[in-house]
């Protein structure tokens, strides 16, 4: 069959080759409109009219709608990606979504479980190595001598708690070194000390001392001045539990 003498096609911006009526926009090969019956005015007819601009198709788009599955949705990816990581994956692989969407959720993810896993210990960690030693450090080593209260390690045990942040002077004999391995600062060495001269007391000390790690050895017998840190526990190398009063060492002499 051949097209009509009238057409109105909705899809079809322009006919050059046919008349156009100007009021129901029928395009026509007659001198009437089929639909009207008005005259087609010499303006109108074919050949006469000016030529309409086409507007351009954007290149991404197709034009039609896509239907996407409600376990492809991207509240129940990302959903999936926090409950249960591996199938939030497959569904993100799967989906009908764009590859740049996908490349920017899991970069997304990714830094996501990054700062939540490792962000805080490396925060605290940077916080604790540029934290300022816990003995005085506004004294100078002289004045700092001379403030410290000579004790032995019996009245330092016996008085710990009320000893706390004072200056004292002790001298001991190392029995252990005891590296905290859980503690990221830099002062985070401890020392179990008894009384050189055979009493029953244990005390532990802290190195604190600002220019190098002391690296004592079981038998040294040393002379420390430093300030009481109270009571406090420590663990050995095999992860038990030691508990007693603590002196945080500015200065030491072997």
């Amino acid at each position: 069959m051949g097209r009509p003498l009238g057409a109105y096609d909705s899809d079809e911006l322009d006919r050059p080759d046919l008349n156009k009526c100007p009021d129901c926009g029928c395009f026509f090969a007659s001198e009437c409109c089929p639909l009207c019956g008005k005259p087609c005015p010499p303006e109108m007819q074919a050949g006469n009219r000016a030529a309409v601009k086409v507007k351009k198709r954007r290149a991404n788009g197709s034009g039609r709608v896509t239907f996407v599955d409600w376990y492809h949705s991207w509240w129940f990816i990302i959903l999936m990606l926090f409950v249960f990581p591996i199938a939030g994956i497959v569904l993100l692989v799967t989906s009908p979504h764009k590859r740049g969407a996908k490349i920017a959720v899991v970069a997304g993810g990714a830094a996501f479980w990054f700062v939540s896993t490792f962000g805080f210990h490396i925060f605290f960690g940077l916080m604790n190595l540029w934290a300022p030693p816990p003995v005085d450090t506004s004294l100078t080593k002289g004045e700092y001598l001379i403030a410290c209260e000579v004790m032995t390690p019996e009245e330092f045990y016996r008085n710990a708690g009320s000893l706390k942040g004072e200056f004292v002077q002790l001298t001991l004999t190392v029995e252990e070194a005891m590296p905290q391995e859980h503690d990221s600062s830099k002062y985070n060495v401890y020392y179990l000390c008894r009384d050189p001269n055979g009493g029953e007391f244990r005390l532990l000390i802290r190195d604190c001392v600002q220019d190098t790690p002391q690296n004592l050895l079981p038998g040294d017998r040393i002379t420390v001045w430093g300030e009481g840190a109270g009571t406090v526990q420590v663990y050995d190398s095999e992860r038990f539990g030691y508990t007693a009063p603590c002196l945080n060492v500015a200065y030491l002499k072997r």
